[in-house]
Order: C-alpha cells, then sequence, then structure tokens
C-alpha cells in the first residue's frame, strides 16, 4: 500500500476514535459542564446505534449480511448452510441495537445507571440466548460457544484489516 494511502487511513481511523472526545470537549468549552453531561448521556445511545447501522449496512442488496461473513471464519459452521440464518440473525441484530439506541437515551428527569445497563443486558441475553438456538439449528457444528463466536470475529476482522 502507498504511504500516502496508508497515511490516509491511519488518519481516518485515529479521527473516528477521537470524535467522541472531540465532540464532548467542544460541548464542554462552548456551553459549559452541563451540555457536556447531555453529549455524555447520549454516547450510548450513539454507540448502540453506531453498531446498528453496521449491521444494516451489510443487508443491502449485494452486500454480505455481517454475521454471514463472521461465519465464513468459524471452523465448525458451514457458511452455505448457515446463509439464511445468517442474514436473519444480522436483521435481529440490527433491530436490537437499533432498540437498545432508543432504550438508552436519557429519561427526561435523568436516569442513573441501571438505565443505561438495563438495555445492555438484554443485548447479552440475546447474544447467549441465540447460540443455544444455533446449537439446535445446526446440530452437525456442535455446541456453539461464546469464545468460538469472539474467535471468528477476530479472524475475520483480521483478515479483513491485513
Amino acid at each position: 500500500m502507498p504511504p500516502r494511502r496508508r497515511g490516509a487511513r491511519l488518519a481516518g481511523r485515529l479521527g473516528t476514535r477521537l470524535a467522541p472526545a472531540a465532540v464532548l470537549g467542544a460541548a464542554w468549552l462552548a456551553f459549559g459542564q452541563g451540555a457536556a453531561h447531555a453529549v455524555l448521556s447520549l454516547l450510548p445511545a450513539m454507540a448502540c446505534a453506531g453498531f446498528a447501522w453496521g449491521f444494516a449496512r451489510t443487508l443491502r442488496h449485494g452486500r454480505e449480511p455481517l454475521i454471514a461473513h463472521y461465519i465464513r471464519f468459524d471452523e465448525r459452521r458451514d457458511g452455505a448452510e448457515c446463509a439464511v440464518y445468517a442474514r436473519r440473525l444480522t436483521a435481529v441484530w440490527a433491530v436490537a441495537l437499533a432498540l437498545a439506541a432508543v432504550a438508552q437515551l436519557p429519561p427526561l428527569g435523568g436516569g442513573g445507571l441501571a438505565w443505561h445497563l438495563l438495555p445492555l443486558a438484554a443485548l447479552l441475553l440475546l447474544f447467549l440466548g441465540e447460540h443455544v438456538v444455533r446449537s439446535l439449528c445446526f446440530p452437525a457444528g456442535g455446541i456453539a460457544w461464546p469464545d468460538q463466536t469472539f474467535r471468528a470475529i477476530l479472524r475475520a476482522e483480521r483478515a479483513r484489516h491485513g
């Protein structure tokens, strides 16, 4: 890869990692502590919305659903056998994360840590429950364990980013 392109890619990655801090700092400077707190309280909802978009955009025509991409890197699953399941599961995650984003929005009266933890707990239950469903739908691959899923995701991301 040419050095100029590599530098642009690195700058893009750095910018996406620093963007939330920059928004928070700008709000603090422009409007004081109240605005910074308001922006900070929106970060969980923005994160869930970003993940929802990440899943949903792979459902467009001609694209490979995100979970189908990850299944290709799972040594115990057959991507062709799981294709319909992977597309549907990607859609389920897109909707679940979008709902979690809405649920993460702070109520008018404030909202504490429990307000943000409840949707995250529901997502964790969905993640764990899906492994049970996958084990039952595709018994030839054996029991689907969360660590197996994490390893497949890591292999897929390493392959994507070289």
